[in-house]
């Protein structure tokens, strides 16, 4: 009874974070002794795509290969339907990074469904011991901070390296700031204008969101959208967007005809089941102040859209709101979805144009999609136009729009109607608020 006592009143461990302790006692003290954790990947919906049982059989055959795959006196633990631990002592770290990329690479799970197979991806985080950690629950931890980070990184493996639990510290952190950020209204919109290059007319701006935590850090949007998006907190960001979009107009009022504002919107807004009624409400009430409204998405979310998202696509379009392909040229892609996509406007990636000056190859590139987008009746943006050299460059070869620094940096919604009245008119006024709007946004 006393050692009953005694084991109540330890922490509870399950059996698999026992076996790895036992496991790693009969490690020699030269010996390394590594954990590798597999998951598969999208395991929901290949159970629901091929039903339960298949993805059980699926799982139950791939335990079977990687306990052929391992060296002798290796075990495979069964964490979960779509979880496994490999424990084996490697000659090395090289050893185990060999073994996740042919686990990764080459022996994926397979569904079979009568006559037809079907591979599934999978990732894979490792850590040892005594590299790593020196218990079985540190060590199963930093494994799977490595399998995290492999996901994070869309990568197919990761080793645990010793400043992961500080970073994952850090992001879990930033994750709960902007958790807060969002319910305070501490996220801001700041408006990017883009001119028309035939009349040199501001045509209209793009509404960028900005995070300023409240010890004064710039945090970038290439980290916390990311973040957004994975914690799904991107949906209450978005809403919080529309709102200040909104309060900004009100206070501009109508600047001029069909004066265009364009919103970012991620695939999984987009996808909502609240998107199309909250962007219909929005763009009546923009209406009011002759504002033309757009939804931007990047050409690398589109070319995932599948039957739904094509719908969601038509029903943007069916309201009477542009759809702007962003980002247009960054991947290697076809172009057969243009022929599916009811895109109004294409938007150069700012990689073209920062070299279209000097690339001549660039600008052939450049030239072939003005006239693809103009065949297909869609204006094009470029973006990144930092110089004059760019800008006289994306004239000549027929662009439509330009947006970049040279025009002007984003800047507050209290600041843009003051630089749209004086676009033009006096260029050191113009400088001034470019330089302002710089201060707003450093780091960005």
């Amino acid at each position: 009874m006393t050692g009953d006592t005694s084991e109540r009143s330890e922490p509870r461990v399950s059996p698999s974070i026992r076996f790895i302790e036992r496991y790693l006692k009969k490690r020699e003290p030269a010996e390394i002794m590594s954990l590798l954790l597999v998951q598969i990947d999208s395991f929901n919906r290949v159970a629901t795509t091929f039903g339960t049982q298949a993805s059980r059989d699926a799982c139950e055959d791939y335990a079977e290969t990687l306990r052929m795959l391992l060296p002798q006196g290796s075990h495979v633990i069964r964490l979960s339907e779509r979880r496994f631990a490999l424990l084996m002592t490697p000659d090395s770290e090289a050893v185990v990074t060999d073994l996740a990329e042919i686990i990764a690479e080459a022996h994926q799970p397979r569904i079979e469904v009568q006559d037809s197979s079907f591979s599934v991806d999978v990732k894979l985080g490792a850590a040892m011991c005594p590299l790593h950690a020196d218990d079985a629950l540190t060590l199963f931890r930093r494994a799977e901070l490595a399998l995290q980070t492999a996901r994070d990184n869309d990568e197919s493996f990761a080793v645990y390296q010793p400043n992961a639990t500080m970073h994952q510290a850090t992001k879990w952190k930033l994750e709960s700031d902007l958790k807060g950020a969002i319910a305070n209204g501490e996220i801001e919109v700041h408006y990017q204008p883009k001119v028309e290059l035939a009349t040199d007319s501001v045509c209209g701006v793009e509404a960028l969101v900005r995070w300023r935590t409240k010890d004064g850090r710039a945090i970038s949007p290439d980290n916390f959208i990311s973040i957004a998006e994975r914690t799904g907190d991107i949906i209450d960001l978005t809403w919080s967007v529309f709102d200040s979009v909104l309060e900004s107009v009100q206070s501009w009022g109508t600047l001029k005809p069909s004066f265009g504002l364009a919103i970012n919107v991620s695939p999984q807004v987009a996808n909502h089941s609240e998107f199309c009624v909250r962007l219909q409400a929005l763009n009546e009430k923009l209406l009011k102040f002759d504002i033309k409204l757009a939804v931007e998405l990047t050409e690398d979310s589109l070319l995932k859209s599948d039957s739904r998202s094509m719908a969601n696509l038509h029903k943007i379009r069916e309201l009477g709101v542009d759809l702007s392909i962003d980002d247009f040229g960054k991947g290697y892609s076809s172009l057969t979805y243009l022929k599916q996509v009811p895109a109004t406007e294409i938007k150069i990636d700012k990689r073209f144009i920062e070299t279209i000056g000097v690339d001549e190859t660039d600008q052939q590139i450049v030239k072939a999609i003005f006239d693809l987008a103009h065949a297909l009746d869609m204006r094009v943006v470029a973006e990144g136009v930092d110089s004059e050299e760019n800008q006289d460059m994306v004239t000549a070869l027929g662009c439509d729009i330009a947006q970049g620094f040279l025009i002007a940096r984003p800047m507050h919604g209290d600041d843009f109607v003051e630089w749209f009245n004086n676009y033009g008119s006096n260029p050191l006024e113009i400088e001034e608020l470019n330089d302002r709007g710089s201060e707003q946004i450093y780091g960005f």
